[in-house]
């Protein structure tokens, strides 16, 4: 067994979605040895920050926040799905789901994160149509996750109804981890179990998060 981490490291040049009201990421010192006799830090950042876990409450006002979390829905078997081929601007239809195996958690690898801090990380990342997330639904998929920004249709951003997908999902408390990293790093051969967990936050909206992949010989 070896551990695969696909979570970004948090700090002060992290991307976040553009919005002007998305806050921006500062790590600074609060405490130094030499003045308080110990090192702390202070951390500013945004709810869906870097690798990062949405809670239903994200885009549905009268759910629950991160901490009611159903955690037996965040660790165990997980499908690793490759849709490398899938490149900029292109949509996953449900067609591309033909043959795979639709479990309870699933992984969808597009190899995206190869353009983190980059100007195109944000622009043209490849997404699922409704069709498509209507069949994992019905396959009974509750945990989601992607090495991609959104499920949605990234060009559509701030606009009235931008996050159709997120929306499907959470109604139906599907766990969504978003901006994963290292998705080169999986054998698609092998069996996968994932470990992704929120800091337990009182009414969060969502979380980031620590999420790890154990790969089987």
């Amino acid at each position: 067994m070896k551990l695969i981490d696909l979570s970004l490291t948090i700090d002060n040049e992290c991307m976040t979605c553009g919005t002007p009201w998305h806050e921006k990421i500062v790590i600074e010192p609060l405490g130094k040895i030499d003045k308080v006799g110990r090192n702390t830090s202070r951390f500013v950042l945004g709810s869906h920050s870097a690798t990062h876990m949405d809670a239903p409450c994200h885009f549905i006002n009268d759910k629950f926040g991160i901490d009611e979390i159903d955690l037996n829905k965040c660790v165990g078997e997980i499908t690793c799905v490759d849709l490398t081929r899938k490149g900029h601007g292109e949509v996953v239809l449900a067609k591309d789901l033909e043959g795979i195996r639709i479990t309870k958690r699933m992984l969808f690898v597009f190899g995206w994160y190869k353009n983190w801090k980059t100007n195109e990380y944000y622009n043209g990342f490849p997404f699922f149509s409704s069709d498509a997330i209507d069949c994992l639904i019905r396959g009974g998929m509750e945990f989601m996750a992607m090495d991609t920004p959104s499920p949605d249709d990234g060009s559509a951003i701030q606009q009235l109804d931008d996050s159709p997908n997120h929306k499907k999902l959470l109604s139906k408390d599907i766990v969504i981890v978003e901006y994963l990293t290292n998705t080169e790093s999986i054998d698609f051969n092998k069996k996968h179990e994932i470990i992704a967990l929120p800091l337990k936050i009182l009414g969060a909206d969502g979380s980031p998060s620590r999420v790890i992949v154990k790969e089987y010989e």
